[in-house]
C-alpha cells in the first residue's frame, strides 16, 4: 500500500516526548504528525521504568490495530496511518490534559481511592472516572465542575458541557468496543484509559495511544500474579493480553 504520507528521517523533528512516546512534526505536512514509541516500560507515574527490546513495536503494532478497528466502526480518532515498526501518523492535535477511565472491575488504584469498595465489584454501566494529567500532583483526580471552571480552549474549542458529555460517551463506546473484541479472544477487559485532542480544524477526537499500558485485561475474570515484564516478553509472541496499574 503506498503511504498517504511520505517522509524519511530527514523530514521530521522531534517536537515533544513523553514516558513512552516521541512526537515529531514532518515537513510539508504541517496537520501531521508522526508518534514514535519507545522500549521503556513504566509504572506508578513513571517512578520506575525500565526498557525492554521490542516494547516499542509491540505498543506500536496494538496502537495501529486498535485505532484502525475504531476508525472501521465509524468512530474520530487521530489515526492517519502506520510507519515504521515503531511508529503511526496521525491528525496533529492539540492534547486535552484529561485521562478517562472506563472500568468493569474494581481492582488497582481505584480499590485504594475507595476503601469501601471490594475487589472485583463489577460496574454495569462501566465506571468512568477523569484525571487532570499532572505529574508533580500525581494526576488528581477531577470532577465536572472542575473541568468546566478551567475554561479549556484548544484551537479554537472551548471545553464545555457539551464537549465533557461527547468525551464521556466516547469513552463509554470505546470501552464496550473493546471489552467486546477481547471477550471474543478469551480475554476480559477490565479497565481502559484514554485521552482525546482537538484536530486543527477544531474537531475532538480520541488521541494519543491504545496500547498495552493503557488497559488492564484478564485471561477470563480474575487477575492475573504474572508480572509485567513476563507479560512483555509474551507479547513479543502473542501481541494478545497485559496487565497494567491504571
Amino acid at each position: 500500500m503506498v503511504p498517504i504520507i511520505a517522509y524519511t528521517e530527514n523530514d521530521i523533528k522531534k517536537v515533544a516526548e513523553g514516558k513512552t512516546k516521541e512526537i515529531f512534526t514532518i515537513s510539508n505536512h504541517d496537520e501531521y504528525v508522526l508518534i514514535r514509541s519507545k522500549n521503556r516500560i513504566t509504572a506508578f507515574n513513571a517512578q520506575r521504568s525500565n526498557q525492554i527490546e521490542g516494547k516499542g513495536a509491540i505498543a506500536n503494532d496494538t496502537t495501529c490495530n486498535v485505532f484502525e478497528y475504531l476508525n472501521a466502526l465509524g468512530l474520530k480518532t487521530h489515526y492517519v496511518e502506520r510507519g515504521a515498526e515503531n511508529e503511526f501518523v496521525a491528525l496533529s492535535c492539540k492534547m486535552i490534559p484529561l485521562e478517562w477511565v472506563a472500568r468493569r472491575i474494581a481492582t488497582g488504584s481505584f480499590l485504594k481511592r475507595n476503601p469501601g469498595v471490594k475487589e472485583g465489584y463489577r460496574f454495569n454501566p462501566p465506571k468512568l472516572e477523569v484525571f487532570f494529567k499532572d505529574d508533580a500532583n500525581n494526576d488528581p483526580q477531577w470532577s465536572e465542575e472542575q473541568i468546566l471552571e478551567h475554561r479549556f480552549e484548544f484551537n479554537g474549542l472551548k471545553i464545555g458541557k457539551r464537549e465533557i458529555n461527547s468525551m464521556k460517551r466516547q469513552t463509554d463506546v470505546i470501552f464496550r468496543v473493546l471489552e467486546k473484541a477481547w471477550n471474543a479472544e478469551g480475554c476480559a477487559l477490565i479497565d481502559l484509559k484514554v485521552e482525546f485532542g482537538v484536530t486543527k480544524n477544531g474537531e475532538l477526537v480520541l488521541a494519543d495511544v491504545i496500547d498495552n499500558d493503557s488497559w488492564r485485561v484478564w485471561a477470563g475474570r480474575r487477575p492475573s500474579s504474572t508480572t509485567r515484564q513476563t507479560v512483555l516478553s509474551r507479547l513479543k509472541a502473542s501481541g494478545r493480553c497485559c496487565v497494567v496499574e491504571t
